[in-house]
């Protein structure tokens, strides 16, 4: 649990226009973010039971959130609409008629800073971050907490407003959605308890290497266990290269799934392995077991409601992010060889 807030939350001081604040969430992508970001969400909620709270995402991620009850309104905006001036005036009329009190922009960047700026009237938070606008917020708030803690920079925003102590990511799964899955399950014959597979990211320097996956399996593999394979439409042709390399059992969904569905799958495993990226923190979401394996980036290490194991071996140049020394040879995930994540998984496995 993150340390007692030593001092005023923030949103003491902050004007509000009515018995309760109107709230609007700036965190337009990318997925693995959004997931994180909700702890942001469900502290606002617990400090505000009746506040409105809306949620701004480009429309390639927002799904992920449909149906969640913490949310009264979930905004929409299309990629390309950042860039085009017409639609940006739109957005505007759009959230000026919402009459906001705060925005908060979850991200950081120029872009969700001047979108944060079109709600025109609204105190404006944001992230103090290297990227230009600053001067665009009323109120600039250092990203800090403790980084060995999963979805940190949210959570420590969310303490530094509300006062409140943070909590772990959490994707709720509404009843339809629940029923929608397993129903979809049911059809192919798969049942609870499966061994999730997310390969998938869109930096190469965070993939585990493509041949560990058939060992991992092989290793794993045993009667009656199941492994489901997923990812988006891009990654079908390595899936298929897995798939086609790996022992029989593995069921391949990659990108057959529709985003706003996969809470609904992953909530049904009995273990997620997978890099660094949004789909193990979904798993980490539903709270479900996670082997999640890091090497370039800054893994957490703890702060999840669910089983959680990191395998990260922190090598002198790690976390090297977007500026790798390796010479395209990830020694980082290399070294991570199926022997080492199948101990570790057998481990997740075990009966409690």
């Amino acid at each position: 649990m993150s340390a007692p807030i030593r001092f005023p939350p923030l949103a003491d001081r902050l004007p509000v226009r009515g018995a309760q604040p109107r709230i609007l969430i700036v965190r337009l992508s990318a997925l693995g973010d959004i997931v994180f970001a909700t702890s942001l969400l469900q502290t606002l909620r617990d400090r505000y039971p009746q506040a409105h709270i809306a949620w701004l995402a480009q429309s390639g991620f927002a799904n992920v959130m449909e149906g969640d009850p913490r949310l009264d309104q979930m905004l929409t905006v299309q990629k390309s609409e950042l860039s085009s001036p017409l639609a940006l005036i739109r957005l505007r009329r759009r959230l000026q008629q919402q009459a906001f009190d705060w925005v908060i922009d979850a991200q950081g960047l120029l872009k969700s800073r001047l979108v944060a700026c079109l709600a025109t009237g609204a105190t404006r938070i944001g992230f103090k971050s290297k990227e230009p606008g600053g001067f665009l917020m009323r109120h600039v708030l250092p990203k800090g907490g403790d980084v060995t803690l999963i979805s940190s920079e949210y959570r420590f925003l969310a303490e530094q407003l509300t006062g409140l102590p943070s909590i772990a990511p959490q994707l709720p799964v509404p009843k339809a959605l629940q029923e929608r899955v397993a129903e979809k399950m049911k059809q192919l014959g798969l049942k609870p308890g499966f061994i999730a597979l997310c390969p998938f990211t869109t930096r190469p320097q965070k993939h585990w290497r493509e041949t560990y996956w058939p060992e991992l399996i092989r290793l794993l593999q045993q009667p009656g266990r199941t492994f489901v394979m997923f990812g988006g439409p891009a990654d079908r042709e390595a899936a298929q290269r897995i798939q086609q390399q790996s022992p029989s059992g593995v069921l391949n969904l990659t990108g057959e799934t529709a985003l706003n569905d996969l809470r609904g799958w992953l909530s049904h495993a009995g273990l997620v392995i997978g890099v660094d990226t949004g789909l193990t923190h979904i798993g980490i979401a539903v709270r479900r077991p996670t082997l999640a394996l890091f090497g370039s980036t800054c893994p957490y290490t703890r702060g999840a409601d669910s089983p959680l194991t990191v395998m990260y071996d922190g090598l002198p140049c790690a976390p090297c992010k977007r500026n790798p020394t390796c010479g395209g040879d990830w020694t980082c995930m290399k070294q991570l060889t199926p022997e080492r994540i199948a101990a570790k998984a057998l481990k997740l496995l075990m009966p409690k």
